[in-house]
């Protein structure tokens, strides 16, 4: 706390006497006199910096920047208020003008070299960017003691309503004084390039947020150094040259406002950033006025209230679109809800097949919100399960954030999202957007869940019938087909006994005849309800079995198939055979082929299941006229498989895509 107290000390020192320096300018009416030319430059920063270095630093106590900005708004209001002192007497001899003059004569340049030369190597965590890094520390010092030493023995004067010479001058060291001023513009100037190159490297080197931190300094603090070096080569009106100057200067505390508002940098909370915000659009538009008022005062003078109406009226739509953009820089792109809400709404109306619906969904939610990625997560009771997800770029340097899915007052899922690309964190804005789309999109996903539990019952009944039908098929198989193979036998048996002309034997032959149909109906029935083959064979052996079964001069069946399957689960088994076993039928009874082929792998997705023929292909009323593919599509849909059937340049190709195992 005590180190937040003195940095809120310096601020307010800072703060007060640059403004008790504008009061005093203009209390003098000095504003053009030579001696206060620099007045609204050294203002500004003890009033910007000041506010800024107190945000930082009661924020982040221990970070150098804002000490650095709260130290450079002190020391530049000081001397702010020393050079609007000096000419508040009556006399240019007055002891108070002459200690007031010497003050300002030799301490005016620290703070604005520290801008540019020490405020950039510690941007913006406050650290420099390695150890090896101290020795630009110490160079760019030493040119700053240096030339404050040899302003504080050069001559010089103060141009007011009186001249005042500086009183600390040495008229026998000024060769000295002299060497130190110039040879230290020069260190300092190579101080600054230093900075300015160690301020480009740490951005080169950086990415996402902490880039577009370090790049608005970069180029805000070379557009410093292009309108100094501009204006110390290139005549320019006294007006413009100070609009250059206070320009340079407002932006580097613009920068970091930005940085503070837009990146979050240093965490202050909502309403600071709004007030930031506020000020530097107030300030913008300010700037903007006077800048005007100056520039056509240069041009012709403005003397009534009227005129001044006039540019006031001229600068109107100019100050709004700058505001605008101002807003649009600190807060970064606004979201529209409405138009985001309602391109979702619009993208899930065109979308029919309701598997598609989560990936529109993440489509849209990155699309139009510009985030980095959005996931779509579903609430089943085997754990969460991923719908969907949209990666815009590899950039994993932000935390996902997660809204929670309600509908009706359960969790049906949750949507992950990562900031927009250069960005740690989500804003408040974009937050309530995301909680509005939220609550749009739980409905759906609560929708999908019902869908996947109803799928769910589905597979279980299904995997349940296929369990029935298995023992049934072994009750058939083993219990009433041996049953009636021994009726059959005794019938047999006593027959051969009877004499040949007993009026019995034509009722035992009946007899015997309907046992042996009976047996024929039980194998019906048993293979109907589950393959034999598939117990005896497996699927693999089945498959082949079949092809060969289905095999004729006419007609070549080729089987592609692994050597293992012992992943799959036994209803899928049956759907994966029947299914092979209903195209194989068509081929043979519509397609006119000369060959077919089987063809059958697992994968991550699961089991894939393609037959080819070289046939005529499927009529355009296919799927109306006949039962077989309905009966295909319903075998892979009610295991949560997929099915398809099209006509292709040498046949037909059906393709089924069948899960490993049951949910």
């Amino acid at each position: 706390m005590t180190g937040r107290l003195i940095a809120a000390g310096l601020a307010l020192f800072g703060l007060l006497t640059g403004v008790a320096a504008a009061i005093v300018t203009e209390a003098l009416d000095a504003w053009g006199y030579s001696g206060y030319a620099a007045m609204p430059l050294d203002v500004e920063i003890a009033i910007f910096y000041a506010a800024m270095g107190f945000l930082v630093t009661w924020r982040k106590p221990r970070n150098l920047v804002g000490w650095a900005l709260v130290t450079i708004a002190a020391w530049d209001g000081f001397m702010a208020l020393m050079t609007a002192l000096v000419g508040a007497f009556d006399s240019p001899d007055d002891p108070a003008a002459r200690i007031f003059e010497a003050i300002q004569h030799a301490g005016w340049s620290p703070p604005i070299w520290a801008i540019a030369t020490l405020l950039p190597l510690i941007y913006p965590d406050g650290k420099l960017p390695s150890k090896r890094w101290w020795w630009a520390v110490g160079f760019a010092t030493y040119g700053i003691v240096a030339y404050l030493v040899g302003g504080t023995l050069s001559e010089g004067v103060h141009g007011s309503k009186y001249t005042v010479h500086n009183p600390a001058a040495v008229p026998e060291l000024q060769g000295l004084a002299t060497f130190l001023v110039e040879s230290s513009e020069v260190i300092l100037v190579a101080a600054s390039v230093i900075a300015l190159i160690g301020l480009g490297v740490r951005w080169r080197r950086s990415t996402g947020v902490q880039a577009r931190r370090l790049s608005l300094l970069f180029w805000v603090l070379l557009f410093g150094g292009a309108q100094a070096v501009f204006r110390n080569f290139v005549a320019v009106p006294i007006v413009v040259d100070h609009i250059l100057e206070v320009v340079a200067a407002a932006l580097v505390p613009t920068a970091v406002a930005v940085a503070v508002t837009r990146d979050r940098l240093y965490d202050l909370d909502l309403a600071v950033r709004r007030a930031i915000v506020g000020l530097v659009v107030t300030v913008t538009l300010l700037a903007c006025y006077l800048g005007l008022y100056a520039s056509l005062s240069f041009i012709t003078p403005i003397d009534s209230p009227f005129e001044a109406g006039i540019v006031g009226a001229a600068i109107f739509p100019i100050a709004l679109l700058l505001t605008r953009w101002v807003r649009q820089v600190a807060w970064g792109r606004r979201v529209d809800i409405v138009e985001a809400v309602t391109a979702l709404g619009q993208r899930m109306r065109d979308r029919i097949e309701v598997s598609e619906v989560p990936a529109a969904v993440c489509e849209e939610i990155v699309n139009s919100l510009h985030l980095r990625f959005a996931r779509l997560e579903l609430e089943t009771p085997d754990g969460v399960r991923t719908l969907a997800e949209v990666r815009k770029c590899v950039d994993d340097e932000a935390e996902p954030v997660t809204f929670v899915l309600w509908h009706r007052g359960t969790v049906v899922g949750r949507l992950l999202v990562a900031a927009p690309e250069g960005r740690t964190h989500l804003d408040e804005m974009l937050t309530q957007a995301l909680a509005s789309l939220a609550d749009q999109v739980a409905p759906v996903v609560a929708a999908l869940r019902l869908d996947e539990e109803l799928l769910r019952s589905r597979e279980q009944l299904v995997t349940a019938r296929e369990e029935e039908r298995g023992r049934l098929s072994r009750d058939l198989h083993d219990d009433v087909g041996p049953t009636l193979a021994g009726i059959r036998l005794q019938l047999d048996a006593v027959r051969a006994k009877l004499p040949d002309d007993t009026p019995a034997i034509e009722l035992m032959d009946r007899a015997v005849t309907a046992i042996h149909d009976a047996l024929g109906i039980v194998r019906r029935v048993a293979y109907r309800l589950r393959p034999p083959e598939l117990e005896t064979l497996g699927l693999v052996g089945a498959l082949r079995e079949l092809a060969l079964f289905l095999s004729a001069p006419t007609l070549k069946v080729e089987t592609q198939l692994p050597d293992d399957v012992s992943a799959l689960s036994q209803s899928i088994e049956v759907a994966a055979y029947r299914i092979v076993a209903e195209a194989l039928t068509n081929v043979v009874k519509h397609a006119k082929a000369t060959s077919a082929s089987v063809t059958l792998s697992i994968n991550g997705d699961g089991v894939v299941l393609e037959i080819q023929d070289d046939g005529v292909g499927l009529p355009t009323d296919a799927g109306s006229r006949g039962m077989g593919l309905k009966f295909m599509a319903q075998r892979a849909q009610e295991i949560a498989g997929q099915f398809s059937c099209q006509s292709t340049e040498h046949g037909t190709l059906v393709r089924a895509v069948l899960p490993l195992r049951n949910r």
